[in-house]
């Protein structure tokens, strides 16, 4: 009898797993939160919108409530004793669809925007006001118009305080904004948390259909004669389920471009404002363009998630069948081979393949079926601008239904949200002190000369070797002759101004 308490143990043991630390938790948030109102302590909450696996199983299904608390904030207020914005956002249970609670560790790991940056620590922090590219242009503007003394302080001012937008600095998220969170600590599984396969069980012989179907689809798409964009999306369904469920999750379908909406992107690139359906350029597959292209943007175009589809021959089980190339934009990237201006993507394209497969099926518009392999696809690639790519190969198979009430994107329990900022006086005296501070602060060949090798030890370390990072560096400055510290344009400026019109294809 004395063993039988070990056994037990021992079984109990057995049947436990862990989830280990470093794990990704996507989340979308259901309360709003911002550095100007939120306190210290302030309850948060969020939606799981990707299931957490372990062994091909959902640990941690889709719809999870995620809870915590603001830890820590800095608002930049009047701009007197910060220039940007921060926050520290605490998430420490997770409330199963069943109710039970399970307590995890996490830290933020990834904000999904483009005017925040998270630190190794977890800290969110905001951009700074003045580091838009207008604002630059202006500093330049207002620089000309005193060295050949005008006299115009009247002018200067005007330029800098009512003609140029800067972006707000303060930190807002409001409820629908996601974050991905990574576990700190490891989170213990047992079989009662097992949320099932992450795929719906097909029979083996349609699922040994739908592989062959997939292996014989195109597997890439091409910028003219160059190989880019790989597909890695397959949706059965109707053209109008595809919207539908695309809407849904908070898509947005891409617009035709034209002069009107260059200028409206150029104008984004500037301001650093969001543009959600910006134009993209054309990929082809097999000759043609794509039927559909859509996109989520962030809070500046610099960065989004986007997918252009096309229409495939044959049918699924009577449906019709679509394949999708699947990337996010990370940044802004200059000359590219046949794109001086153009988007750079991000490496790993399985990731955007994944988040528009769970997007779709959060909306309950979709079921995700299976992940195809294709042993014949490069596991490492580049596009057609030169961006590297790496891929398990997999590509998801999604089945849209006709989606009669949808689980939008927007859905919040979020009943008072904290407002964005202060008043138009207040923030117009912020905006005064903050140009002040900046022009206090890099206004000088000091500050700029520091800048000029950030950008180039930047440059070097994305585009090139490691061992070539220094002997750029050093021929850049061996060769660059010295310039007027008023009036010499950085490479930061130029990383926030568009080209002028008339240009190349500006978007990816």
């Amino acid at each position: 009898m004395g063993l039988l308490p070990y056994l037990l143990f021992s079984i109990n043991l057995l049947a436990i797993r862990q989830v280990p630390a470093g794990t990704p938790l996507h989340i979308r948030l259901t309360t709003t939160v911002g550095s100007y109102a939120s306190k210290v302590g302030t309850p948060v909450s969020a939606l799981l919108i990707a299931p957490v696996k372990l062994d091909g199983k959902a640990v941690l299904p889709v719809g999870s409530l995620v809870s915590g608390r603001v830890k820590m904030v800095a608002r930049v207020g009047f701009g007197i004793r910060h220039e940007t914005a921060a926050l520290d956002l605490e998430f420490n249970r997770v409330t199963l669809p069943n109710r039970a609670l399970i307590p995890v560790s996490t830290q933020v790991a990834e904000v999904d925007n483009a005017h925040e940056h998270v630190t190794r620590d977890g800290r969110i922090h905001g951009l700074r006001a003045t580091d838009s590219g207008t604002y630059r242009i202006s500093g330049y503007i207002r620089t000309v118009l005193l060295r050949c003394e005008l006299h115009a302080a009247i002018a200067v001012w005007l330029v800098k305080s009512l003609a140029v937008k800067v972006p707000e600095p303060e930190i807002y998220f409001p409820a629908g904004s996601e974050l991905t969170l990574t576990l700190s600590a490891p989170l213990l599984s047992s079989p009662s948390l097992d949320g099932g396969p992450l795929a719906s069980e097909l029979p083996d012989g349609e699922r040994e259909d739908l592989q062959r179907m997939v292996a014989a689809m195109p597997d890439r798409a091409y910028a003219s004669a160059r190989p880019s964009d790989l597909t890695n999306v397959l949706l059965i369904g109707s053209h109008d389920q595809i919207a539908a469920a695309f809407a849904a999750a908070g898509w947005d379908e891409a617009s035709p471009e034209s002069f009107g909406r260059r200028v409206r992107w150029l104008r984004a690139v500037g301001d650093r404002e969001a543009f959600g359906s910006a134009p993209m350029s054309s990929l082809l597959l097999n000759g043609a363009a794509p039927d559909m292209s859509w996109e989520k943007g962030l809070n500046d175009v610099s960065k989004r998630h986007h997918i252009r589809i096309w229409k495939q021959p044959g049918t699924w089980q009577g449906q019709e069948l679509w394949i999708g190339a699947a990337t996010r934009d990370i940044n802004f990237a200059y000359l590219r081979r046949g794109r001086p201006f153009t988007h750079e993507i991000a490496t790993d394209v399985d990731l955007e393949r994944d988040k528009i497969a769970y997007d779709l099926a959060f909306t309950s518009c979709g079921s995700i079926l299976d992940w195809a392999q294709r042993p014949d696809v490069p596991r490492v690639t580049r596009n057609a601008t030169g961006d590297s790519m790496t891929t398990d190969t997999g590509v998801v198979t999604v089945e849209l239904n006709d989606c009669s009430t949808p689980r939008l994107s927007t859905e919040t329990i979020d009943e008072a949200p904290v407002p964005m900022h202060a008043g138009g006086l207040r923030r117009f005296v912020r905006r005064e002190i903050l140009s002040a501070r900046s022009d206090l602060l890099r206004r000088n060949w000091y500050y700029r000369g520091y800048e000029t090798v950030r950008y180039i030890i930047a440059s070097a370390r994305r585009h090139q070797h490691p061992s070539t990072v220094l002997s750029a560096l050093f021929t850049s400055l061996r060769t660059a002759s010295l310039p007027e510290p008023e009036i010499q344009v950085t490479p930061k400026s130029v990383h926030n101004i568009a080209p002028p019109a008339p240009g190349p294809n500006i978007t990816n």
